[in-house]
């Protein structure tokens, strides 16, 4: 038998952040000489479209994580845009994985609905999810395809406390006194550094 190359390849993207695993899978279209795709016979305004081809595009996180400041549970999902000529689109989480991408999910409370602001950018062959920004405490993911591209920020939740309750940063509060002398051993500079407790944080300041 002969192999057959797919029109759209299966890709896979992932990303670790202090511990947490975040997995998107999903086909790769391409335009294919078409200049414009969204609003097309391609992908329909008001469409609830997977964003990818095949079956439906799949995210996987291994920890609970904030999407654009809205909490998503640990769990792997089906990922599914509303598209719209203007105005945001949604971003729809479902956790019934394995639908094919003409099969989109019905209305239900189980769905997560998360607001995605659409941008332009220069031209995208291939539709492509990237993650062009990794932080300590998240990342930027991003999709893009045509001349559409979408920063979707995720939050992960830190294996490290940094915040300190007020009686914990009590002793620690106040004012004060840093010397430094010459080389004669005399005091040639005085600055007087102050720690506050500010959002849960302990912070210094030099005078």
């Amino acid at each position: 038998a002969s192999s057959q190359v797919r029109a759209s390849e299966l890709a896979t993207v992932a990303q670790t952040i202090d511990g947490t695993r975040i997995m998107v899978e999903y086909s790769r279209p391409r335009a294919r000489g078409r200049d414009t795709l969204f609003g097309t016979r391609a992908v329909h305004w008001g469409e609830v479209w997977t964003p990818g081809a095949n079956w439906a595009t799949t995210i996987d996180v291994s920890k609970p994580v904030t999407i654009n400041n809205q909490r998503v549970p640990k769990g792997k999902y089906s990922v599914w845009f509303v598209v719209r000529k203007q105005g945001d689109w949604s971003l729809v989480l479902d956790s019934t994985v394995r639908r094919f991408h003409m099969d989109p999910p019905d209305t239900n409370k189980t769905l997560i609905r998360i607001p995605v602001k659409p941008r332009t950018t220069s031209f995208t062959e291939v539709l492509t999810w990237s993650f062009p920004e990794v932080r300590m405490n998240g990342a930027t993911l991003a999709f893009a395809w045509e001349r559409v591209e979408i920063p979707i920020d995720i939050g992960v939740e830190p294996s490290l406390v940094t915040t300190l309750s007020a009686s914990d940063a009590a002793p620690f509060l106040g004012s004060y006194t840093y010397t430094e002398n010459d080389s004669a051993g005399k005091p040639s500079k005085v600055l007087t550094f102050t720690i506050t407790h500010e959002d849960g944080t302990l912070k210094g300041r030099f005078d």
